[in-house]
């Protein structure tokens, strides 16, 4: 059994769970997800979460503040995301997506309540203000953008629902470097309520 930071690939901070502190860790090879005492490492309780077969794998994992449930976002490299729902104890994954094309921003963030899991996604990284027809040099047409999309994982339900995130352009707006891969350069802020999402944003 892995013993040390050094022999997993990323893992939670500590929450209570039977009677301790607890915490739970990603690992290789097989891609084990692990419960482990805080204090001696030891593994308490393990499950296996397998990468996909175009290496969609789980890069962070992240505890809800009652340590109920675990999320975490998975990278392909290859433009496919994903995400995993897991109960913390007993340790079993119940929900999610193992693979889909497209970039998923950050971990996904839990509500205050813990009754919603709120993340977003980019269907593209650069070239996106572009006109479908014109190369990613261009200036933008101004006018509203498909952005990409939040989405609202209801606990402990399971239901997922997309949410659009359009942006309105100024006319020949282009970022500094179009042919560097990335997102709109300014500010943008996540974050999930008991009643949903807000994302606050600006392009300059």
């Amino acid at each position: 059994m892995a013993s040390n930071r050094d022999e997993y690939v990323c893992s939670t901070g500590p929450f209570l769970c039977q009677g301790e502190d607890q915490f739970v860790t990603v690992g290789y090879p097989g891609q084990p997800v692990q419960r482990r005492s805080w204090h001696s490492k030891a593994v308490v309780e393990e499950t296996f979460c397998p990468i996909t077969s175009v290496g969609c794998a789980i890069e962070k994992i992240g505890a809800s503040q009652s340590g109920k449930w675990l999320v975490t976002q998975r990278f392909s490299g290859q433009g496919d995301w994903g995400y995993d729902v897991f109960r913390a104890c007993p340790l079993a994954r119940e929900a999610g997506i193992t693979e889909e094309r497209g970039y998923i921003l950050d971990l996904p963030r839990f509500s205050e309540d813990e009754t919603l899991l709120v993340g977003a996604g980019l269907r593209c990284l650069g070239g996106w203000w572009a006109h479908p027809d014109d190369d990613i040099d261009e200036p933008a047409l101004g006018g509203p953008v498909s952005l990409g999309f939040l989405f609202v994982h209801r606990l402990p339900g399971h239901q997922l629902t997309r949410h659009e995130i359009r942006i309105e352009l100024p006319q020949a707006w282009l970022p500094e470097d179009p042919w560097q891969s990335g997102t709109a350069r300014g500010t943008s802020r996540r974050s999930a309520t008991k009643s949903g999402s807000r994302l606050r944003g600006a392009c300059r």
